[in-house]
């Protein structure tokens, strides 16, 4: 039997690495069409062949391309092709949690263990709720970085993770992302302690007010021992407290075992970036939290992994 593996293996080897492109969320627009044009360009430059989905562009009309049942089914059947080494979310936006209903986490759940999803901002909410759902890790992340100058040195060890050859080494990084400050795999992360001195436990959350959406609803993780990750895009201070109050109100920081922060665009622009551990520190208690730029909107965020395990220690 593992004769075949390795041989299979060495065939596969070299050959492109298939990829699903979706947007679960709003649409791309009409003018994104020449940056997608060269995202396959460059994709396809770095060994990888794109599967597009049919419900990418919205069109004139803006909003969701496609039914939520159609967005839904075309995710889980790119995921479920065993052709296919990861599926990522191109969206953003608004939309993403009127799919959650229609996803198949059955057939999912039964998909090859090592594939992963990929989004960021609204599929925060599609991430935790296919971790909840079937335990599936799930990874924070937008691939478009790698169009701009600071996400372009991703692009190979991304390619690279996904290829089945590398299979073995990818879920062990996978399973547990260390955060340290030696030269780093795109899953590993630089971050700060502003409180506590270490962060031990599997990740959850993402964007702040996308997370919330799936409160009070099947979808919402187990937060108990969990690591909270927290970053935003748009929201001042009253908006980011607001939704850290909501969190407070249901309990989550007492269920939690510490917080690990990433950028907040507007609220940082605003009142400088240290504003968001401002803000959250009176709400954590005793909770360890910590603090990183790699995580968020910003065209050099990395890659977190909902559903991965973090491990961190004040010296690395």
């Amino acid at each position: 039997m593992m004769e075949k593996m390795e041989k299979k293996e060495e065939r596969e080897a070299g050959k492109p690495v298939k990829i699903g492109l979706v947007c679960c969320s709003n649409g791309l627009s009409e003018s994104f069409k020449p940056a997608f044009e060269e995202l396959l360009s460059v994709l396809k430059g770095a060994g990888a062949e794109p599967v597009c989905g049919k419900f990418l562009f919205a069109g004139r009309k803006g909003g969701a391309a496609g039914t939520a049942r159609e967005r839904a089914e075309e995710l889980t059947d790119l995921y479920c092709d065993p052709s296919i080494r990861a599926v990522f979310d191109l969206s953003g936006g608004d939309y993403a949690n009127e799919i959650l209903p229609w996803i198949d986490y059955g057939a999912i759940k039964r998909a090859k263990e090592d594939k992963l999803l990929f989004g960021y901002s609204d599929l925060t909410c599609v991430l935790n709720a296919v971790y909840t759902k079937t335990g599936r890790r799930c990874g924070l992340y937008q691939l478009r970085n790698i169009l701009r100058p600071e996400g372009r040195g991703q692009l190979e060890a991304l390619v690279s993770s996904l290829r089945p050859e590398n299979a073995g080494s990818t879920r062990e990084s996978f399973q547990e992302t260390i955060l340290t400050r030696k030269p780093r795999s795109l899953w590993e992360l630089s971050c700060r302690f502003v409180q506590g001195s270490a962060l031990e436990g599997t990740a959850v959350g993402g964007n702040i007010r996308c997370f919330l959406k799936l409160s009070g609803t099947p979808y919402f993780p187990d937060l108990e021992g969990k690591i909270l990750i927290l970053e935003a895009n748009s929201g001042r201070a009253d908006r980011i407290t607001a939704c850290v109050a909501q969190l407070s109100q249901m309990g989550a920081f007492e269920k939690i075992r510490g917080i690990l922060l990433g950028t907040f665009s507007e609220l940082e622009r605003e009142e400088g970036p240290q504003a968001a551990e401002r803000l959250v520190l009176p709400f954590a208690g005793q909770l360890p939290v910590a603090v990183t730029r790699e995580i968020g909107h910003g065209a050099d965020a990395r890659c977190a992994l909902i559903g991965g395990l973090i491990r961190t220690a004040e010296n690395g």
